[in-house]
């Protein structure tokens, strides 16, 4: 069974990276959480859940392998990180 990765962890083993699956609950699970206040927590289940679907992609795994084997930084390999691209807007 192929294994996804939602992030990698630069100079640590790959068995040490965050599955795929495991991050897309535990954020569907936190966001459910804080939306369940404004009845809106089924919703933002399904928000979690589909929030990093593209990294279920031959593309997107084969820049993880790549980038922990490169010096650049994390900027010029995967592009800046969520919270900062949200920041900027």
């Amino acid at each position: 069974m192929v294994k996804y990765y939602a992030h990698s962890l630069k100079g640590r083993p790959r068995e040490e990276w965050q599955e795929l699956e495991e991050h897309l609950k535990n954020v569907a699970t936190r966001a459910k959480t804080f939306a369940a206040d404004f009845g809106a927590g089924e919703w933002a289940y399904a928000a979690g859940m589909m929030h990093d679907i593209g990294k279920y992609s031959k593309e997107f795994q084969d820049m993880l392998a790549k980038s922990i084997n490169e010096d650049a930084n994390d900027e010029q390999q995967r592009g800046p990180d969520h919270s900062s691209a949200g920041a900027q807007k």
